[in-house]
């Protein structure tokens, strides 16, 4: 009987070894906020084949919840770029209420780079790179106005994502929520005009 109890206890630990989540690799999650991170242009009339920028900075020293020092957002994760997303959405007639845009990469202008290694929610993505003075991340985007319309270009639910692989050892898997102090500059509504 010892021999039967000693298999039993070796293969139940063997199936408990295999069922755990811990495969040889370890990662951590950090969520933060950054606050008022883009500026908007204050016009709201164009005609087609204008462009439309906007600019993003963000520091590089960010409050974390529960800590009273600043997080080093570069020293956490030795990125030098976060990609991001932003939606533009355009008034439909037919359904009375604004729908998604969904912009081609020729149509767009940035200082960032092509962010396919990024996960992001909205329409398009760009990348925030970090300046020269190592001080904060930044972009500079432009939208070219193709078509004539009513338009809402929208700030309200962007995430700075780090390139993140699951399973690379001891990678930072950082996630900056993105709030403007006044909820209403989060959302810019233009017309675009022939």
């Amino acid at each position: 009987m010892g021999v039967k109890y000693t298999c039993f206890l070796f293969l139940g630990f063997l199936l408990v070894g295999c069922l755990s989540d811990d495969i040889g690799y370890s990662s951590s999650n950090i969520s933060v906020q950054a606050t008022n991170a883009f500026t908007l242009e204050e016009k709201v009339d164009y005609i087609v084949g204008d462009t439309l920028f906007f600019t993003q900075n963000f520091s590089r020293y960010l409050k974390e919840e529960g800590y009273n020092e600043l997080l080093d957002v570069y020293e956490t994760t030795k990125d030098e770029e976060f990609g991001y997303g932003f939606d533009l959405q355009q008034f439909s007639e037919f359904s009375n209420s604004y729908e998604a845009v969904y912009i081609d990469s020729e149509y767009i202008i940035t200082t960032g780079a092509n962010i396919a290694d990024y996960y992001y929610y909205n329409n398009y993505g760009v990348a925030a790179q970090l300046n020269e003075a190592k001080d904060a991340y930044e972009s500079k985007v432009g939208i070219v106005l193709v078509e004539s319309g009513d338009f809402k270009l929208d700030f309200s639910n962007v995430y700075f994502r780090n390139e993140y692989d699951y399973y690379s050892n001891g990678k930072i898997n950082l996630n900056i929520e993105h709030r403007f102090t006044d909820q209403t500059k989060g959302v810019l509504e233009f017309t675009v005009s022939e």
